[in-house]
C-alpha cells in the first residue's frame, strides 16, 4: 500500500498532467480543413463551428475544376471573396448560417473573420477579398483571387504592397495558383513573401499545375530564410492539431479535392 508521501506525489503529478493538457487545448486548438475544390473549403473548429468558403459552381466556364458536395452540411458561416460563378455559383443548402461577403466582418463563438481587400483584375482598384480567420490563436488566410498582385510580383513596389496587405504570421495560407495564363512561377514567388507555416495551393484547373507549384517551392527559401518541404496528402482533409511552431521549414501541402462526408 503506497505511503501518504507517494499519494501526494501521485496527486501532484496528475494535477500537473491535467494542467498541461488543459493548457495544450487552449494554446493548440484543433481545426480540420477539407478541400472541396477550386477555392472552396470547409473549416471545422474544435467547438463544432463550421465555415464554408467560396462555394462556387463546379466546373464553371466549362473548365475542369470540380467542386464537390457538402454531404448535407449546413455551415454556420459562409464567406465569398467575390461574385464570379466559380466562387459564388454553388447551390447552397437550406438552413445555412450567416453569409459574409463584400468585405464583411464576422465575430462570434471564438472565431473572428477579417476582410482584406485585394486585387484580381487590376492593381488600381480592389475588386476581391481575402479573409483572415482567427480562432484561439490559429490564423488561416484565404487569399481569394489576388492574381493581379501575383502577376506583378517581380515589381518591388508590388512586393511591398503584398507585405503591407498580409503582414501577419499565418498557420495556414490558401493560395490561388491558376489564372487566364500560366502564373505558377509568379505564384511561388508570391508565397515566399508571406510569413506562412503551411501553404495549400488552390484555384487551379489541372492537378499537374498543383504538383508543379509544389515542386517549384520544394527546397526553395522564403524571405525569412526558411525552406519549403512538400507534404503530399492522401485525400482532401488536413488536421491542424496545434499552432505551427517557428522553425526552419514551411510545409507546402497538396490536397486532392473530394466530397465532404459527415460522420
Amino acid at each position: 500500500m503506497p505511503s501518504m508521501r507517494h499519494v501526494v506525489h501521485i496527486m501532484a503529478a496528475c494535477t500537473l498532467l491535467a494542467t498541461a493538457a488543459c493548457s495544450d487545448r487552449v494554446t493548440a486548438p484543433r481545426a480540420t480543413i477539407h478541400y472541396l475544390g477550386h477555392s472552396a473549403f470547409v473549416f471545422t473548429f474544435d467547438n463544432g463551428l463550421t465555415v464554408l468558403t467560396d462555394y462556387g459552381k463546379s466546373r464553371a466556364y466549362g473548365l475542369d475544376s470540380p467542386i464537390f458536395g457538402l454531404g448535407g452540411l449546413r455551415p454556420d458561416v459562409m464567406t465569398r471573396s467575390h461574385d464570379h460563378p466559380d466562387h459564388a455559383g454553388g447551390s447552397l443548402p437550406d438552413g445555412y448560417g450567416q453569409l459574409v461577403t463584400d468585405g464583411g466582418r464576422f465575430e462570434g463563438n471564438g472565431l473572428t473573420i477579417t476582410p482584406i481587400p485585394t486585387f484580381e483584375g487590376t492593381l488600381d482598384t480592389a475588386d476581391n477579398t481575402s479573409y483572415l480567420f482567427e480562432y484561439r490563436g490559429v490564423k488561416i488566410l484565404h487569399l481569394g483571387d489576388c492574381q493581379a498582385l501575383i502577376v506583378a510580383i517581380e515589381d518591388s513596389v508590388v512586393q511591398e504592397r503584398v507585405r503591407t496587405l498580409y503582414p501577419d504570421s499565418y498557420d495556414l495560407v490558401l493560395a490561388p495558383i491558376g489564372f487566364v495564363r500560366d502564373i505558377l512561377n509568379e505564384a511561388a514567388q508570391f508565397v515566399t513573401l508571406l510569413d506562412a507555416r503551411r501553404v495549400i495551393p488552390m484555384h487551379y484547373w489541372n492537378p499537374a499545375d498543383r504538383d508543379t507549384f509544389l515542386e517549384l517551392l520544394e527546397n526553395e527559401g522564403d524571405a525569412r530564410g526558411r525552406r519549403y518541404r512538400v507534404r503530399a496528402e492522401q485525400g482532401a482533409t488536413l488536421r491542424l492539431d496545434r499552432i505551427a511552431e517557428a522553425d526552419s521549414v514551411v510545409e507546402a501541402i497538396g490536397l486532392t479535392p473530394g466530397p465532404l462526408r459527415l460522420r
